[in-house]
C-alpha cells in the first residue's frame, strides 16, 4: 500500500512564470524524491459564434520551436477566480467578450511533475471589444468552422493538450 509521508519541500527556483520545488517523502522504509513545477491554474475557453465558428489562435510556442493552433488560454492572477481569469484571456487575445460563459471541465495536464490545473470553458453569445495583448504575446486570431475544426483535430493540426481535450470533450459530450 502506498503510504505518503512528506519528509520536506524547498524551492529551488522561483520565477516569473513558474517556481520549482524539490520534495522528498517516505513510503515506509523508502525515500523518494520528486521535482515539482508550480506554474498556477490555468484557463483555456473555447469560443463558438453564433454562425458556428471558432475562435482560435495561432502563436509561435518556443518551446517545442513551433507555431501552433490552439484556443485562447492563460495563467489565473493570483487569487483570480476561474470565470473571471477566461473572460479576461478571451478578450486580451482575441477582442471577443462572452455573453455566456460556463464551464465544461478541469484536468490537471502533468499532474507527476506539476500542480497546474487547467479549467476549460464554453464561451458563447460572443460580441466583438477591444484585444489587450500582453507585452509578451504574439497571436493572430483565425475563426474555423466548427466542422473544419473537428477535421484539423482528426489530422494532428491541433496538438496542444488543452485544446485538443476542450474539443475532443466539445465535440463528445456538448455538440451531441
Amino acid at each position: 500500500m502506498i503510504n505518503y509521508n512528506e519528509i520536506s519541500r524547498k524551492t529551488v527556483y522561483n520565477g516569473k512564470r513558474v517556481k520549482v520545488e524539490e520534495v522528498r517523502y517516505k513510503n515506509g522504509n523508502m525515500e523518494i524524491y520528486r521535482e515539482h513545477v508550480i506554474p498556477g491554474d490555468s484557463v483555456v475557453i473555447l469560443p463558438i459564434t453564433d454562425d458556428g465558428y471558432i475562435i482560435m489562435i495561432k502563436e509561435p510556442r518556443t518551446a517545442i520551436d513551433n507555431i501552433v493552433f490552439g484556443l485562447p488560454a492563460g495563467q489565473l492572477e493570483k487569487d483570480e477566480e476561474p470565470e473571471i481569469g477566461a473572460k479576461r484571456e478571451l478578450q486580451e487575445e482575441t477582442g471577443y467578450i462572452a455573453g455566456n460563459i460556463e464551464v465544461m471541465r478541469s484536468f490537471y495536464p502533468s499532474c507527476g511533475y506539476s500542480s497546474e490545473k487547467i479549467t476549460i470553458f464554453l464561451a458563447t453569445n460572443l460580441k466583438m471589444g477591444k484585444r489587450h495583448l500582453d507585452d509578451t504575446e504574439d497571436i493572430e486570431v483565425v475563426k474555423i468552422k466548427l466542422e473544419s475544426a473537428k477535421k484539423m483535430l482528426d489530422e494532428g493540426k491541433i496538438s496542444t493538450a488543452s485544446s485538443t481535450i476542450a474539443l475532443f470533450h466539445y465535440f463528445c459530450y456538448v455538440k451531441n
